[in-house]
């Protein structure tokens, strides 16, 4: 990022710019495909919670066997699983014809310590046991961190999952769609929230929930199809050990 010039004399509307900071590699990538996926999709985005105390009992349990594995990865499962019953969110449009991907290949996407943004592909999302989930996603990451990322390692995803629970306030957001994908999912932190609760003598109780965005292109999926995604993913979630035991 170049420093202020001192002296500057160009201004906007009147005001003086500090510096003009050209967008280069990554974050210019990133601006364009952004800009295209919000201009050239009929973008909506749906929220849903889920009881997230039984899924992080899970991570915590299942790192005895699968070192490594986070929510993130149990996520990414989830999702794959989820949208291989609602084939419909795993798709793209093309001269007014709807084209159903046959693979779910799920990008992650990346926050770098320079603060440019790029996404991962784990490719056969559905089919990939967990540890192999947790084995690619790191090396992927470690390469993202070098500069050593391949074209396999970012080309040829159907789908993104974009998790920003590590920030401490932001609970929802909407996503941007990626150009030739009908769906993002957006998940953020499980944060503590007094529910009701009847098996309680109070009625209520406080347990972490997890928020959970999905913005999808409403040319090819309408909101009723949407929603029933959102639920099943849901229960996917609240039920890990029947669905994500592997």
């Amino acid at each position: 990022m170049s420093a202020p010039q001192p002296g500057a004399t160009d201004s906007i509307n009147g005001v003086p710019v500090a510096r003009r900071i050209p967008l280069r590699g990554i974050q210019r990538i990133v601006a364009n495909r952004t800009l295209a996926g919000i201009q050239s999709t009929a973008h909506v985005t749906a929220m849903a919670q889920v009881d997230a105390e039984a899924l992080l009992a899970h991570a915590r349990d299942r790192r005895s066997t699968i070192p490594g594995l986070t929510l993130t990865h149990l996520l990414i499962k989830a999702a794959a699983a989820c949208l291989r019953k609602h084939p419909r969110l795993n798709a793209t449009i093309e001269d007014e014809t709807v084209l159903e991907y046959a693979e779910v290949n799920v990008a992650v996407a990346l926050a770098l310590p320079s603060d440019d943004l790029l996404a991962v592909v784990i490719k056969h999302a559905d089919e990939r046991p967990l540890a192999d989930i947790v084995t690619e996603l790191s090396a992927r990451q470690q390469r993202a961190q070098t500069g050593t990322l391949a074209k396999d390692d970012v080309h040829g995803a159907t789908v993104t999952l974009s998790n920003y629970g590590m920030l401490r306030t932001v609970t929802w957001a909407t996503p941007a769609l990626t150009p030739g994908q009908a769906a993002v999912l957006g998940f953020g932190r499980a944060a503590p929230q007094m529910v009701a609760d009847e098996a309680d003598p109070k009625g209520w109780s406080v347990r972490r929930v997890l928020p959970i965005s999905l913005t999808y292109d409403h040319r090819i999926v309408n909101g009723v199809p949407a929603g029933r995604f959102l639920d099943d993913l849901a229960q996917l979630l609240e039920e890990p050990g029947q669905h994500l035991a592997s």
